[in-house]
């Protein structure tokens, strides 16, 4: 992870205060054993995994230094969400919508952050609410198609 995005100072900075990161060479005629545990098929892959090794987020391919902090927060949001820690996750979900407002990330985490917000409150004007924001804010992406659904829901 020295290359690319990844050399950036800002983004060494975030790896080393959020993560424990790991890198893994990768041989395509004789796979690693990493390789073959968590599938990768294409570097550069980034796995956002928990202290048991479970997998929250996967990014494949290199992408600009703001979309890689945005992809990385997004991971983490998303393992805050994947154990039910609503209030984390959507602070983290925030942060990714508010930093990095024009990262790949951020239609992602505008859903997200409506069905955190769902989860958190029980209240279906947050999935709305997502909708909106992905309609404005994303209106050919296909994280804003699969809020479609949520367009029914009154305000």
């Amino acid at each position: 992870m020295n290359t690319g995005p990844y050399s950036e100072e800002r983004v060494q900075q975030y790896l080393q205060e959020e993560f424990v990161t790991m890198k893994s060479q990768c041989f395509w005629d004789n796979r690693t054993d990493l390789m073959k545990q968590f599938t990768v098929t294409w570097t550069p892959t980034l796995l956002v995994l928990d202290q048991t090794g479970k997998e929250h987020h996967r990014m494949v391919g290199y992408v600009p230094a703001e979309d890689l902090l945005g992809q990385l927060k997004l991971g983490k949001a998303k393992m805050h969400f994947n154990r039910f820690r609503f209030a984390e996750a959507l602070t983290a979900f925030a942060e990714v919508i508010d930093n990095h407002p024009a990262a790949g990330a951020a239609a992602e985490a505008i859903f997200f952050h409506g069905v955190a917000g769902y989860w958190q409150s029980h209240d279906p004007k947050r999935l709305r609410m997502a909708y909106d924001t992905l309609l404005v804010k994303f209106p050919n992406d296909e994280w804003t198609r699969r809020a479609a659904p949520y367009a029914a829901i009154p305000l």
